[in-house]
């Protein structure tokens, strides 16, 4: 499955608040992933259905686990290679694969 794994991808991990509520500067993870650009319709964290223009497929999860010292989060960001912006998550999918856990990741 690691063979999909062909995009450099910027994760921009969140760091959370400092102590007056203003947000840490995140941390920038270089990772491998498959972008897919194929518009499709998702339900975001409120429930609402939303209209995501890429699909990222992390095909080893344990990687991006490893890599952000955590499970991946909607405070997170990606930046995919050409793009001078950073994407929210809209959803993470974590669909059964027992020999191989990956996430399906939709953006903005």
């Amino acid at each position: 499955m690691g063979a999909y794994d062909v995009d450099d991808i910027t994760l921009w991990k969140w760091n959370g608040d400092d102590e007056w509520g203003e947000p840490i500067a995140p941390t920038e993870l270089s990772v491998k992933g498959y972008a897919d650009y194929k518009t499709r319709l998702v339900r975001n964290v409120a429930g609402e259905q939303v209209a995501s223009g890429v699909t990222i497929y992390f095909m080893n999860k344990n990687n991006i686990d490893t890599a952000l010292e955590r499970v991946l989060g909607h405070e997170d960001k990606i930046q995919l290679t050409g793009e001078n912006f950073k994407r929210p998550i809209i959803s993470i999918g974590q669909p059964k694969a027992f020999s191989n856990p990956h996430y399906e990741v939709a953006l903005v």
